[in-house]
């Protein structure tokens, strides 16, 4: 298994601008501490026309995750293969298998196959579910589809594909676990529980930014706290303002800041340095390069740093080990 490490510089204490923050003759107070933080898991989904597949991230159950990623079925590439057009396959840098780089072999009757790679929070259950989907009649589990989870590790790779035998009627979904040189072995996927069990509340210890220099997104530290979001500019340093006046942060508490090179000369790159000195937590503050961590972690446009992968990022280097 093959885990890359994070560099120095993607981890510095202390979130002032020293342009505007730091006095004639003074020296920035900036240590920087070592982040040895092991990559997402990533797993690349196999999608093509006629079939459906769907992946849910942190699905402890049924009903209940956080983000629902259509990988194969959609209309928009129903009506590329309608005009011949393929959808592009879209790599985070996971390594090629048999699979990737035989995919013309799936392509028969228009079925343009494709694959898409995505990062996962190690530790955060994941459920896939397929179906059939096409004019001939024939479905999968009597129309209701399949389903199969599996919980990722820190810098493991993975593959997901629907399995079909149309002359056996039958199908399944296969995940897979791969190694750097390409090679592929099958791993015992989990059935999710129907319903959620109840879960002990976990003591918030952790506020989590990610800005850029669009908007602001952010989760309290408090019990059940959702995903909220601003929009980085002028009319809403107002609520910024307030949100960092009323934020529960204890004494000690990291405040951990993700934040984009461009997003420095915004109105919240701006504002925040004096706001956070001003609620008196500014020596708990961790302040990331998102842009340096994008790169670490091989992130595209396509596929950016999302709010899940900072927030492990942030807990990862906080955390006592």
């Amino acid at each position: 298994m093959q885990i890359r490490l994070l560099s120095l510089a993607l981890l510095a204490f202390a979130c002032v601008d020293v342009r505007a923050d730091v006095g004639a003759g003074e020296s920035p107070a900036a240590p920087e501490t070592q982040a040895k933080v092991e990559r997402p898991a990533r797993i690349r989904l196999f999608g093509q026309n006629g079939v459906g597949l769907t992946m849910y991230t942190n699905a402890v159950c049924r009903k209940e995750y956080d983000e629902e990623i259509e990988a194969s079925g959609s209309l928009g590439n129903y009506f590329k293969a309608m005009v011949r057009k393929k959808p592009e396959n879209i790599s985070i840098g996971m390594p090629e298998t048999d699979d990737s780089r035989n995919l013309a072999t799936r392509d028969k009757l228009w079925a343009s196959p494709y694959y898409t790679e995505h990062a996962l929070v190690p530790g955060q259950p994941v459920l896939l579910q397929a179906n059939i989907a096409n004019g001939s009649g024939w479905t999968c589990n009597r129309g209701r589809g399949i389903e199969l989870g599996f919980v990722p590790e820190p810098g493991v790779d993975y593959e997901g594909d629907m399995i079909r035998d149309f002359e056996g009627g039958s199908c399944g979904i296969a995940i897979r676990r791969l190694e750097a040189d390409g090679s592929t072995a099958p791993i015992v996927g989990q059935i999710p529980p129907s319903k959620c069990e109840a879960r002990p509340a976990r003591t918030p210890s952790l506020m989590v930014m990610l800005m850029n220099a669009d908007n602001l997104q952010y989760r309290l530290a408090e019990e059940d706290a959702g995903i909220d979001e601003l929009d980085n500019d002028e009319d809403s340093v107002e609520d910024l303002d307030e949100m960092i006046a009323e934020a529960p942060i204890t004494a000690a508490m990291p405040v951990c800041i993700v934040a984009s090179a461009d997003s420095r000369d915004s109105e919240f790159g701006k504002k925040l340095p004096a706001l956070l000195e001003k609620r008196g937590v500014q020596s708990q503050v961790m302040r990331v390069d998102a842009t340096a961590l994008t790169a670490e972690w091989g992130l595209t446009e396509q596929q950016p740093l999302g709010f899940a992968l900072a927030e492990y990022y942030c807990r990862s280097v906080s955390e006592p080990r």
